[in-house]
């Protein structure tokens, strides 16, 4: 019989090998990509290692609220495994303007908006009359939602994988919270427990969902009036391709309200 958890493990039996290829109470390999590897071919929760993990230096970091917004040094990644070995190259080539926390778009998120599609925290937090608590952010980037939230006295937690980039330590530098796992994964959290949940460019919960055509876009809609929930924002406007392909790129932006169910 199947095991039902983990069992996507054994797809991926050459990856499993290597990263249990270690000497037990001995410092762990440095095969962090390689669990990631693992993590986005199904192989979730990965399996324990008993060795100890490498320390690295943490050099430059502030206490918060300054953390939200300093600069983060190079030196508290070891970026292994990446093709960048600094954030000014991760800045321009992985995520653009991601990681600029003085002069990039990260400065103007959520409190600028630039088009229709953009909703201001401000404006999303004033609907439900401070009542808004703790919150989590799916696929959260640099950690961004979470450090405006945490100037409104709003704790987030950010779900986020280094995909090209290392995003976890980033969020973690700016004195917030990442989750290491992939969507697939079901989330270690009790039901009901977050008052938001806040996801961008993905089909899952929250706003700013990226609609290559009008069918997905009538596709998502049904999904959401399928579960049954309350509008209180619903934006649908159109970008230009990032590419430079000259589509037309459909962008659907909702606040949603989640029923009462008895």
């Amino acid at each position: 019989m199947v095991a039902s958890v983990g069992h996507s493990c054994e797809k991926s039996a050459d990856l499993l090998s290597q990263y249990m290829s270690y000497k037990v109470s001995g410092p762990c390999p440095d095969d962090w990509s390689l669990a990631q590897k693992l993590i986005l071919k199904g192989c979730e929760p990965l399996p324990r290692r008993r060795c100890v993990a490498k320390t690295v230096p943490k050099p430059g970091l502030s206490s918060l609220p300054a953390s939200l917004w300093k600069p983060v040094n190079d030196k508290i990644v070891a970026w292994s495994g990446l093709g960048c070995k600094n954030f000014n190259c991760s800045n321009s080539k992985n995520c653009v303007g991601c990681f600029d926390l003085v002069k990039g778009y990260e400065t103007e998120r959520y409190v600028k908006a630039r088009s229709k599609i953009d909703f201001l925290m401000d404006d999303v937090l004033a609907m439900e009359n401070g009542g808004i608590r703790i919150g989590f952010d799916i696929g959260g980037g640099s950690g961004t939602f979470a450090a405006r939230m945490a100037e409104r006295n709003v704790t987030v937690i950010t779900n986020t994988l280094n995909l090209d980039a290392p995003y976890s330590e980033f969020i973690a530098a700016r004195g917030l919270f990442p989750l290491f796992l992939s969507l697939d994964h079901r989330f270690p959290f009790y039901d009901n427990v977050f008052d938001l949940v806040h996801a961008t460019s993905r089909l899952d919960v929250g706003d700013n969902f990226y609609c290559s055509y009008d069918e997905k876009k009538r596709a998502l809609t049904r999904l959401i009036e399928r579960f049954g929930y309350k509008k209180l924002k619903w934006v649908v406007g159109e970008k230009t391709d990032a590419a430079g392909s000259g589509k037309p790129e459909i962008y659907l932006s909702a606040v949603l309200q989640k029923p009462v169910r008895i």
